[in-house]
């Protein structure tokens, strides 16, 4: 199960990516055989689910875990987006795309693999933007929960970099052939008139 945590973490290149490596096979052997013979194996997922206004140096980034889709956004962050994603079994970590750093939040084994909503926060995208940091100057929360595809979803974009956001994502999630690669929308709080 993924677990929820706090942590440091090094951006490199103005993103932090999100990782699920499958499990080592039990049988290396016949696993090789099968990948030779054409038969399906299950595929790591990276997506860089973190994108940060510093070019590179630490970020603060927590990671919540939840039974179901919050009630409402949490107060205090500038952006706020949403997508899906499809999460296979495996070791979940976060890692900057160079590598050499990893943070492990947990696996997902069983009936926890499948689809999931990610709600991502930042704040302090502007402060530092494209410099190397040597110390936090941006904040990052992701929620994730269980729930169908739907399309992307923009919450929230106060900051610069923020509102190029949606672009990134539509380039990470590949063409749009599902509701759940959608264009990106703004949802407003306010309700439609009759």
């Amino acid at each position: 199960m993924i677990e929820s945590a706090s942590f440091v973490i090094n951006a490199s290149g103005h993103a932090v990516d999100f990782v699920v490596a499958p499990f080592p096979p039990a049988d290396p052997v016949a696993a090789l055989q099968a990948a030779m013979s054409g038969e399906g194996q299950e595929t790591p997922l990276m997506v860089p689910l973190v994108s940060t206004g510093v070019h590179s140096g630490p970020i603060a980034l927590t990671v919540e875990v939840l039974g179901a889709r919050p009630e409402g956004t949490a107060p205090g962050w500038e952006d706020i987006h949403e997508v899906s994603l499809m999460l296979p079994e495996g070791r979940a970590y976060f890692n900057p795309p160079t590598g050499w750093e990893m943070k492990d939040v947990g696996t997902i084994t069983g009936n926890e693999k499948g689809s999931y909503r990610a709600r991502l926060h930042a704040t302090g995208r502007d402060t530092a933007f494209d410099l190397v940091v040597e110390s936090p100057v941006e904040r990052h929360l992701i929620q994730l929960w269980k729930e169908p595809p739907s399309p992307v979803s923009v919450l929230s974009s106060e900051s610069e970099r923020g509102k190029t956001l949606p672009r990134f994502i539509k380039i990470w999630q590949g063409p749009p052939t599902a509701k759940a690669h959608a264009e990106p929308r703004l949802i407003t709080r306010e309700t439609p008139s009759d």
